[in-house]
């Protein structure tokens, strides 16, 4: 009659724990990643201790033991860039201090992320999120593990070291003649000088920034002049204040800014204009195609060029080098002031004069103003970049995602928070996008895999449960009291 209590007892605890964790399932549903657990009832055994016994079992009842489900629960849209979900079987790795510790490293689902005060990456329980940190210029990352921060700022300036420029020049625009109509001046012919404000004195004009070390922007001007069937002659002009005066050895351009105190220039004789803006470089096409950036074509008194060097296929050198220096005194703009020195190589390869409408390809240097963090962003392989109001993009680290053979070893020290045992086995780390690990969701939260309507008849079938094995215990205790008054 004992064991009669005993096997409804047993009951009312295996029903009342299958309660809990249909309670525990229901409560937690908005619990970003949270892992459903379900109640597995088995027969409960005890082994009898008798010698002439050995090897027997006996039934006491029913227990029961809760197994974690790790099917991934759906995706909704959040408007942060750090609220991410993992589309495969990887888990985010976090952990309670800057220096990752096995014994304080934990496993986790839920990608809801923000910065702290310092800048670092943390869950919104405060725990570290961890990943390979960036490179020394912030392009790629190392295998060295710890805590994600975002990048630095401001962000120092570069100064320009190197420009490319390619266009197509329309070769059905007509060449500018070297002279033009001149009233008073001998002949009535003069030089036709370059003049800015009057576009038919030139073909083609491009702008291309530069910037010094202090991060402040320059215009860099070229001014392109067809000069013959092949040849342009090309004029160099810096923030609207000066022309370059000529080509040095090695395709080299010095350009002094100018100052306040600079002389102005001699005034032309009667009846002549003022000199204009001399080329400093001529580019010769063969074919359409640029095949060599070399010395200014100079034109005769006749206003012709009077030996153009002959053009084959072949290339030659297709760059330039500045050489920008500040102003010698109290600059003429303060505000283009350059602060040091400027020195940088500009490539013009794959420029070409074919007939069609003038096409800039690309224009490219590779110096950048300072700028101030704007933003963070997650791609799927889990790369952390900060975009900034230069338009620069930094590499801030890349996501260490983790699984484990036996997951359901894994003791959960929150309700979407694990931590490893011996029965999980070490973790297996990677990145995303790589094997099975999955790539990485940026702006949205996986939602717990919550079967609220399975819940909720799991919930309703233990209850009656549970009242028929009360009910169980209440005969037991009516025949207990009858078998007691027999006795009377």
């Amino acid at each position: 009659m004992s064991s009669g209590f005993s096997i409804g007892l047993n009951a009312l605890q295996a029903n009342s724990g299958a309660i809990e964790v249909a309670s525990k399932n229901i409560a937690a549903s908005n619990v970003s990643g949270y892992k459903a657990s379900e109640y597995l009832f088995q027969e409960a055994l005890s082994r009898s201790i008798q010698p002439s016994s050995t090897g027997r079992f006996g039934a006491t009842g029913t227990g029961g033991i809760t197994r974690r489900a790790y099917a991934a629960g759906s995706t909704k849209y959040s408007s942060s860039p750090l609220d991410m979900s993992i589309n495969g079987d990887g888990m985010f790795v976090v952990g309670l201090f800057k220096e990752p510790s096995p014994e304080k490293t934990f496993y986790s689902r839920s990608g809801q992320f923000l910065t702290d005060k310092d800048g670092f990456v943390v869950s919104s329980s405060g725990l570290y999120l961890y990943g390979y940190q960036p490179n020394i210029d912030a392009t790629n990352v190392t295998d060295k593990v710890g805590p994600l921060k975002e990048p630095e700022s401001p962000m120092p300036p570069s100064p320009t070291t190197s420009a490319f420029v390619s266009v197509n020049l329309d070769a059905r625009k007509r060449i500018v003649p070297a002279t033009k109509a001149v009233a008073g001046a001998e002949g009535g012919v003069g030089v036709n000088e370059l003049d800015v404000n009057y576009p038919d004195t030139y073909s083609h004009v491009q702008q291309f920034p530069l910037y010094d070390k202090l991060g402040q922007q320059h215009a860099v001007s070229l001014y392109f002049r067809r000069v013959n069937e092949n040849f342009y002659n090309l004029y160099v002009n810096v923030d609207g204040q000066v022309f370059a005066a000529e080509l040095g050895e090695g395709n080299k351009i010095t350009i002094e800014m100018p100052a306040k105190a600079t002389e102005p220039a001699e005034p032309a004789a009667d009846g002549e204009p003022v000199p204009g803006p001399k080329p400093v470089a001529s580019f010769g096409f063969f074919e359409g195609k640029l095949v060599q950036v070399g010395a200014a074509l100079v034109p005769g008194d006749d206003g012709a060029i009077a030996e153009a060097p002959e053009l084959t296929a072949e290339l030659g050198n297709m760059s330039l080098e500045f050489d920008i220096q500040p102003p010698k005194g109290e600059p003429l703009d303060p505000a283009l002031l350059l602060s040091d020195p400027v020195s940088f190589k500009l490539d013009f390869s794959n420029t070409t004069n074919y007939a069609s409408a003038f096409e800039v390809k690309r224009v490219d240097q590779d110096g950048y103003a300072s700028g101030s963090l704007s933003g963070l962003s997650v791609d799927d392989k889990g790369f952390l970049r900060g975009q900034f109001t230069n338009g620069r993009t930094v590499v801030a680290g890349r996501l260490q995602l983790a699984t484990f053979r036996g997951l359901g070893g894994l003791r959960e020290v929150s309700n979407n928070t694990y931590q490893a045992t011996e029965q999980s086995g070490e973790a297996i780390v990677g990145s995303g996008a790589e094997g099975i690990f999955g790539s990485i969701r940026s702006n949205s939260v996986e939602e717990a895999n919550t079967d609220m309507a399975g819940e909720l008849v799991r919930l309703m079938v233990q209850q009656r449960n549970y009242q028929a094995n009360a009910q169980s215990i209440r005969t037991q205790v009516e025949i207990l009291s009858v078998t007691i008054d027999v006795t009377r």
